[in-house]
């Protein structure tokens, strides 16, 4: 907003080179209060489609070599995704290409917990590998289909069925026996682990069996401790 005019409290002065941009377009150009939801909301909506579903894809199909190829897959976006759309209450079902390759439903990045091997999608959690922690994966929900995909730079480490609910944890049990041995401290792939039951004794060392009656010589107290014994006072 600095760029455009100055604010004097709830007053909003444009500079000249904007008020002279208006005039030549023959456009308004008007301010919004702080917390104006009404208003900004016409602005930023129409635009949230855009930075849900087409930038992500963006990103993992690969950046634009130009602004020709930016504009091209934005071009077929529209006709795929938008035009061609079926609206069933909430829900919008792309349709498919005409090539049959599958579209989705749901895609785009997420973020795998640090700590944990988990993907939240719907207020649930999915497990992946531990060597995704930390690192942006992509989800994808293929159309008229209950599972998602999940994949780590472009490699698909998980698939799993949708559940419904709210704060589910979802385990691929290769997942969780990966994650544990983690938190154990030891790589259950690691190609140099050993079994600590048939690793060889070090040599010169003597078992002791135990079992059995020992004879133990009885201990030399009075040789050990000295007792003084002094106005009816015993010390040792």
């Amino acid at each position: 907003m600095g760029a455009l005019g100055r604010s004097q409290g709830k007053r909003f002065e444009l500079h000249a080179p904007t008020a002279g941009f208006g005039a030549h377009h023959g456009t308004k150009i008007t301010s919004c209060q702080a917390r104006d939801a009404k208003r900004k909301g016409k602005v930023e909506r129409p635009f949230r489609q855009l930075q849900e579903t087409f930038l992500p894809e963006v990103e993992a199909d690969g950046a634009p070599v130009d602004l020709a190829d930016l504009h091209g897959r934005s071009q077929v976006w529209l006709a795929e995704r938008v035009h061609a759309a079926s609206y069933g209450g909430r829900t919008r079902l792309p349709q498919s290409v005409a090539e049959g390759k599958v579209r989705h439903r749901l895609r785009g990045p997420r973020r795998v917990h640090n700590a944990l091997p988990f993907v939240a999608i719907d207020a649930n959690r999915y497990s992946v590998s531990p060597e995704a922690l930390g690192n942006m994966v992509e989800i994808r929900r293929p159309v008229d289909s209950d599972s998602v995909e999940i994949r780590l730079a472009g490699r698909l480490i998980a698939t799993h069925r949708l559940v419904a609910g709210r704060r589910s944890d979802v385990w691929d049990p290769a997942h969780k026996l990966a994650a544990e041995a983690l938190a154990l401290g030891w790589d259950p792939n690691a190609p140099d682990l050993r079994v600590v039951e048939n690793q060889p004794e070090p040599a010169g060392v003597e078992r002791l069996e135990l079992g059995g009656d020992y004879d133990v010589a009885s201990p030399d107290l009075d040789g050990r401790y000295t007792v003084t014994i002094d106005d009816g006072e015993v010390s040792v």
